[in-house]
């Protein structure tokens, strides 16, 4: 096999990486948001983990790379009225796919692609990345963009939505520690931990739902229980060593209570709508 360079991996590579992008928005905009909750849509964090020898290589450009890819995330998600970003990471484990695509939502992360990529591994690249690298296989019925996280204040109406690409997603409040970070990430919730809750696609007898898995400290409220925190911390996320008296299901449209105030989380479907193949390059 022929020796990756950097000049064969800005000709062959990079393309391919452009197309695995917009494929990714793509299936985030498979269904049409409605009018009330797409102009809460934040914009989305898409990070590029590169296994470390691609990171090596592609450190004396990884600012222009950066950029372009950028650039050319911020052009598709102009279909359909999305703002996105790129940052590239180097990925942890030697053995890791020669790049992975993860998806942050609600987060600000600083802009620092030379040192992210060439320096030392961050603890940013390993939690999250690790388990996106490998998921696993998503239970039947799971369709990315099909389905919505609303966030609801003490008013009941919605200040945050984040459509679901993958069949499991955590959620927290915004932070910038890596080890913490979740996946969806809130804003305005003090009392809310950094990695609250997991979500996961968990259908039963046919019917859609999710199971729900307290993380953090404060107690998660269920239509029919109350989930204590696991108090989850720093340790890798792995479900099936959380207490079950910290787990719970939940069916669409149900709420999903964090703490005594909220926020109240709901997953919702998004509108059917027409087939957005139909008129997105028209």
């Amino acid at each position: 096999m022929t020796a990756l360079t950097l000049d064969r991996f800005l000709a062959e590579v990079v393309p391919e990486l452009k197309l695995a992008l917009g494929e990714r928005i793509d299936r985030e905009n498979a269904r049409p948001v409605p009018p009330r909750y797409a102009r809460l849509l934040p914009e989305t964090l898409l990070v590029v983990t590169l296994r470390p020898d691609v990171a090596d290589l592609v450190a004396p450009v990884v600012a222009q790379l950066e950029a372009e890819l950028t650039e050319s995330v911020r052009r598709h998600g102009s279909l359909y009225d999305r703002a996105y970003r790129v940052q590239l990471r180097r990925a942890v484990q030697d053995d890791a796919p020669l790049f992975a695509i993860h998806a942050f939502a609600g987060q600000n992360l600083a802009p620092a692609p030379a040192a992210a990529v060439a320096g030392p591994p961050r603890l940013l690249d390993d939690p999250e990345a690790t388990r996106l690298e490998a998921p696993p296989p998503a239970a039947p019925g799971w369709e990315p963009g099909r389905w919505l996280l609303v966030v609801e204040g003490v008013r009941a109406e919605p200040a945050e939505v984040f459509v679901l690409v993958d069949p499991l997603v955590t959620v927290g409040r915004r932070t910038d520690d890596p080890e913490l970070r979740s996946t969806v990430a809130l804003t305005g919730v003090p009392h809310v931990s950094r990695r609250q809750l997991a979500l996961q696609w968990a259908p039963r007898d046919g019917a859609p739902g999710w199971r729900v898995v307290n993380l953090g400290q404060a107690p998660v409220r269920l239509p029919d229980r109350l989930l204590p925190g696991a108090r989850w911390g720093r340790r890798p996320l792995d479900l099936a060593a959380v207490p079950p008296e910290s787990q719970g299901w939940v069916a669409p449209d149900r709420p999903i209570v964090i703490g005594d105030a909220g926020p109240t989380l709901y997953l919702r479907e998004a509108q059917p709508g027409e087939d957005p193949e139909a008129t997105r390059y028209g």
